[in-house]
């Protein structure tokens, strides 16, 4: 039968996504395991996390560095075997950081798992920093930095940083004399401490075999460990105050601006209804600040909201990048469309839109072992109820018009504007 291409689907409602919980079970010595073994392919990705995040670091961008470097060099490989190695099984590693977390991650086919899961572990054991690799990095890093320096963009996100997060663990913002003064040492103390198998993790995602496990258990689960070498950390809190902040960059043709405040984060109840405001005002193409400063005024090509939540706190900014001559402008049709949805109700056709978007969303990215671990990191980082995704359906689809200008009213007040470029306030 032959599919009639004028006929629309029919559309349904999203109701659950049946989340999937990852089986979690220990090496030898006590390593957390986390596992989703769903997938179809010989493929795996072994996920290796630490408390390493930016928030742990007393100077600026060692975390980072470490997150660069750790796969240039062991006492046992140098940073071209290592490439050479993972290249030729066709594997491919990955090292990611934020501010509370680090990761080194291995992708590959299972078959190859032999070969190069001794080298990633290897890299977790015995990452020696090179110091000629060290110079090399941060020259680069330098040179990169300089060159973010000439954007409107960069400027304004530093400042938003400073503004947003200060005097908390969150607000480190670098300068280009960090560059000089980050040494070998700091590395080598940063990744001793906080790179150890008492502070690991282990995610799996994809057709996880009985081998893989294994190897994990040989090669990592025999080793001693003992909790009490597990590092501490203490928070240092946010001291926010909302002030008009100006970054001046002579001549430049645009202005970068960003608005913003701490706000409550994904542990607190009004957040996922906070979310659907987000959304609403700012979170997809079809938003509000979309619809009028891009759409309608022509001042950007893209303009958003969004609502960031790290483990200790969370922060709400719209960003965008406009002409200098129409600076104020934006400005103003950026406060007309908060004052607009503090004080009118959504309409419901706009607002079942809104929430359609956000529940496809949800689907799509539920899609497979990899963004199903995804899922779920979010739920094990920040102690979530494991129905947190049942709840998220439920508290989206059972979001009103009126609750949403009450929360407009509630967290959208008392922000900060952050300005870069050649045209101040006035």
């Amino acid at each position: 039968m032959a599919l009639d291409r004028t006929i629309a689907p029919e559309a349904k409602e999203i109701d659950n996504i049946n989340f999937i919980l990852p089986k979690k079970w220990e090496l030898d010595n006590s390593i957390p395991v986390y596992e989703y073994n769903l997938g179809s392919q010989n493929l795996s990705k072994i996920e290796f996390s630490f408390n390493a995040g930016t928030k742990y670091q007393e100077k600026a961008l060692i975390a980072s560095s470490i997150k660069n470097l750790i796969k240039e060099g062991t006492t046992n490989y140098t940073s071209k075997q290592i490439a050479d190695a993972i290249d030729f099984y066709g594997a491919f590693l990955e090292t990611d950081i934020s501010n509370d977390h680090a990761s080194i991650s291995l992708y590959s086919l299972n078959k190859y798992m032999d070969n190069v899961l001794p080298i990633v572990v290897d890299i977790i054991m015995h990452a020696n920093f090179p110091q000629d690799e060290i110079d090399n990095y941060l020259k680069r890093s330098k040179q990169n930095f300089l060159v973010g320096q000439e954007k409107v963009s960069t400027l304004a996100s530093q400042a938003y940083v400073s503004n947003i997060f200060r005097g908390s663990s969150y607000d480190q913002v670098a300068t280009v004399n960090d560059y000089e003064h980050v040494t070998r040492e700091d590395l080598v103390t940063f990744y001793q401490q906080y790179y150890s198998l008492e502070n690991m993790e282990i995610f799996l995602a994809g057709k996880i075999d009985d081998n893989i496990k294994g190897l994990l258990n040989q090669y990592l689960g025999k080793i001693k460990t003992n909790s009490a070498n597990k590092p501490s950390f203490t928070f240092s809190p946010i001291q926010f105050s909302a002030s008009n902040d100006f970054v001046l960059k002579e001549s430049a043709i645009q202005s970068a601006i960003r608005y913003g405040k701490p706000t409550i984060n994904i542990n607190h109840p009004d957040y996922i209804k906070f979310q659907v405001l987000n959304t609403a005002l700012g979170g997809y193409f079809g938003s509000r600040l979309m619809m009028n400063i891009r759409e309608d005024k022509g001042y950007t090509y893209g303009i958003g909201s969004g609502i960031s939540s790290k483990i200790e706190a969370a922060n709400f900014v719209i960003a965008t990048e406009v002409g200098s001559d129409v600076t104020h402008s934006a400005i103003k049709e950026i406060n007309i469309e908060i004052d607009r949805i503090k004080h009118e109700l959504i309409p419901e056709d706009e607002l079942h839109v809104v929430k359609n978007y956000m529940l496809g969303s949800l689907l799509k990215n539920t899609d497979g072992p990899f963004d199903l671990l995804e899922r779920f990191k979010t739920i094990h980082y920040n102690k979530l109820n494991d129905a947190h995704y049942d709840h998220f359906i439920k508290e989206i689809k059972n979001t009103t018009a009126t609750e949403l200008k009450e929360l407009a009213n509630k967290h959208l007040t008392n922000m900060s504007i952050i300005l870069a470029g050649s045209v101040d306030f006035n």
